[in-house]
This record gives structure tokens, C-alpha cells and sequence, in this order.
């Protein structure tokens, strides 16, 4: 084996031209592909981030009926002996009060509908870094009358800090809603529609606003880590009574986005196969070029002795180290560019900030810096590569030596 790895190994140095052109063709081909699937993964990390942290939460308990029909009615009492139970565990980073609602919102002779946020200000911050999006004024506390406006919404209803809003809904059991809150701050949400639409208060006031005490829709679960869903998700259910409350995960809640993540995840796969369809037939040129410049080369070597299997492992062997070479130079070089797309996602800029934001995306194209990227794109190239060393072997196993020294 050692006298085939050196005769390979001096066998690709004998042409450095040849053996550039191949590890080149393969190089710059993973590392298109590495950075093409890094912005994709990087993007469908970025959405579903954004779901999560700024509404949804990682889990969410509710009444089991709320989900189906998001009512007043349906909100549920909590066990605090329960939430206190459940913070302990070390998975669980924080667990949110909310009471959600909607609402008209009136300042003058504008009028729009709106959803009343109620929350826990320190623990809604925690999560949504809700106070990071503050513009102008305040921020609310847990015992405070105030009320926090979305930047959009206040454009539209044309009032400022310190202005009063009017807030009329349906409470509790039918209970009338109806108060005059003095806007205490402006926040510029991240998401569009929430921009456009929303309202916070803190929950112990929505809670007197709908005549809905101490009750709530939701308890948000902000995790460490989003791959510990599931098996929070399980450890939840065994705690809470499942004929009065249900556990939702975040995929559950974002249905749409994951559908959307998933179909243009098909589309980015099959723009990767047409690029591995490209990379197959480069490296299969190259590899048919480098066979039939070489007949006469093989020829010679089985006719002073040399045995065609014997042959056909040097080449497969040229092959492999070619591969292995341009692989590691393909990630070698794409790594530098992804980690500056890491530390500085691209931003958009113009016309497309509007069509991002009208689907609810954040203008930024961030970069995903998952191991998987390198490996599998790495094993990708490498199994196109061992295909095309089929080519030579079976050259070598039936070559006419006498055919061959003549060529």
C-alpha cells in the first residue's frame, strides 16, 4: 500500500498543470456551494429566531380550547405552585405571563382595531427584548396604567407620548371593556404587521381592562436552546392537567413560516443538485481527459510487469488525494467569507426592504455557520468524485496493452 501511495502521490506531481485544473474546478464548486447553503440556512435560522423571540416563544401553555378559538372566554387560571415547579428546571429560561386580546383603539377621529398586549414587562423583556425597540418615551413597569404603541400604529392614529388612547373591547364573559391609557412610550417593532397593530400594557392592567383576574392566555416558555423543544415540551405535559391545558411548540405555532422554510428549502436543494450536476461532468472532463492522455503511460506499465489491478488502485488513489485537496481547500477558503457574513450579515437596501417587510421578514441576509454545511457538502463532492474514478478503472482493467503503446 505504501509503494502505490508514493507512486499516486508522485504520479499527480509528475503534471502540476493537470492536477491545479482538478482541484480547482472541484474547489471553487464546494465553495459555491458551501456559501450558497450557508445563506440559506443562515436565513431559515434568522426566520425562525425572529418567530420565536418576538411572539411566540419556544413552548406555549394554553386553555385547550384558546388555540381554536382565541376568545376572552378562553383563558385559563395558573397553579403558581406549578410555574414555580416548572422555572426550576434548568432547560427553562424564563416562563412569560400573557393576556391577549384585541381591541379598538380610538385617538380622535382615528379608529383602528389592534392587539392588546398584556405582559410581564421584565420577563416579556428578557425574551422579545421588547424595551430594545423603544423610540420614544418610557417603558412600562408591572404596576403601571400606561401603555406602550407600536411606531406604525402611532403614525396612523397620529398621537405621540403622553397622548391618551381610548381602548374598547369585549371583556371577560361579556364584561364591557373600555379605557383611557396615557401612552407612556413608542416602540419600532421588528415585525411589520406587529408594527402596525399593536398594543402593550402590563398584564395586571389587562387584566383589569378585560375583567379578566388573574387570568391568562398563555404561558410563553423562553429556552436555552431551541433543540431542547421537544423534550421540554414532553416534561411540560407531565406536569399540567391535559383535560384543562394543552402544550404548544413553536413549529406548531409558526405552521406557515415552516411550510414556506420547507418549500424554499426544495428549491434551494434542487439548485444544489444542478450545481452538482455542473461539479459531476467538470470532474468527470477532467478525469476522462487526464485517462486518455495517459494510455500510453498505463500500456507501458503493464507491459514491463505492472498488474492492471495493481494500476488501477494508483489511479483511484491520484483521485482520491485530488479530492481530498480540493475539499479541504474548497472549505479552507470558504471559511473566511462566512465568518464575515456571519459577524456582518448583508442588509437590504431600497425597493427590497419593502417586499421583505410586506412577508413579515427582517431585511438582513445573515450566514449559518452549522457543521453539517462543511461535511455534507464535503461527503457530496467526495461521492462524485469515487463515481468518477469508475471511468479509469474499468479503462485500465480492459486495456489492450499492444492498442495502447501505440496511441
Amino acid at each position: 500500500m505504501n509503494t502505490i501511495l508514493k507512486i499516486a502521490w508522485r504520479n499527480i506531481w509528475r503534471n502540476k498543470r493537470r492536477t491545479m485544473i482538478t482541484v480547482a474546478s472541484i474547489m471553487f464548486a464546494l465553495f459555491f456551494a458551501i456559501i450558497m447553503r450557508g445563506f440559506q440556512k443562515g436565513s431559515y435560522a434568522k426566520m425562525k429566531t425572529n418567530a420565536v423571540e418576538s411572539y411566540s416563544g419556544y413552548l406555549q401553555v394554553q386553555n385547550k380550547d384558546y388555540w381554536d378559538d382565541k376568545t376572552i372566554n378562553n383563558t385559563m387560571a395558573i397553579d403558581q405552585a406549578v410555574v414555580d415547579d416548572l422555572s426550576s428546571d434548568e432547560r427553562i429560561y424564563a416562563i412569560i405571563p400573557r393576556l391577549e386580546s384585541f381591541a379598538l383603539a380610538s385617538s380622535g377621529e382615528s379608529t383602528k382595531g389592534v392587539a392588546v398586549m398584556g405582559i410581564d414587562p421584565d420577563k416579556e423583556d428578557k425574551m422579545t427584548k421588547v424595551k430594545s425597540f423603544l423610540e420614544e418615551g418610557e417603558f412600562i413597569n408591572e404596576n403601571d396604567k400606561s401603555i406602550l404603541i407600536a411606531a406604525g400604529l402611532a403614525s396612523f392614529l397620529g398621537v405621540g407620548v403622553n397622548d391618551t388612547l381610548v381602548l374598547f373591547s369585549s371583556g371577560y364573559h361579556g364584561a364591557t371593556a373600555a379605557g383611557l391609557y396615557p401612552i407612556k412610550g413608542i416602540l419600532k417593532l421588528p415585525t411589520p404587521e406587529m408594527n402596525r397593530s399593536t398594543v402593550y400594557l402590563a398584564v395586571k392592567e389587562a387584566q383589569e381592562l378585560f375583567s379578566a383576574y388573574d387570568r391568562y392566555t398563555a404561558l410563553v416558555f423562553d429556552l436555552k436552546d431551541m433543540d431542547q423543544t421537544p423534550a421540554v415540551e414532553k416534561y411540560v405535559k407531565q406536569k399540567i392537567d391535559p383535560d384543562q391545558y394543552q402544550v404548544l411548540g413553536w413549529e406548531l405555532m409558526n405552521k406557515e413560516l415552516i411550510q414556506m422554510i420547507e418549500t424554499d428549502n426544495a428549491g434551494g436543494v434542487i439548485m444544489i443538485a444542478i450545481l452538482y450536476m455542473v461539479i459531476a461532468f467538470g470532474i468527470f472532463g477532467t478525469v476522462l481527459m487526464m485517462t486518455n492522455e495517459r494510455m500510453r503511460e498505463f500500456s507501458v506499465m503493464v507491459a514491463i510487469g505492472m498488474q492492471k489491478a495493481q494500476l488501477a488502485k494508483v489511479v483511484i488513489v491520484e483521485l482520491f488525494i485530488l479530492t481530498a485537496m480540493a475539499v479541504a481547500a474548497g472549505i479552507m477558503i470558504s471559511l473566511p467569507v462566512m465568518l464575515y457574513f456571519y459577524y456582518n450579515p448583508i442588509e437590504f437596501s431600497g425597493d427590497a426592504v419593502e417586499v421583505m417587510q410586506d412577508f413579515n421578514f427582517e431585511p438582513v441576509m445573515p450566514m449559518s455557520m452549522e457543521p453539517n454545511i462543511f461535511v455534507f457538502q464535503g461527503i457530496a463532492i467526495s461521492i462524485l468524485s469515487l463515481i468518477a474514478m469508475s471511468y479509469p478503472t474499468i479503462k485500465i482493467l480492459n486495456l489492450e496493452v499492444v492498442k495502447g503503446l501505440r496511441t
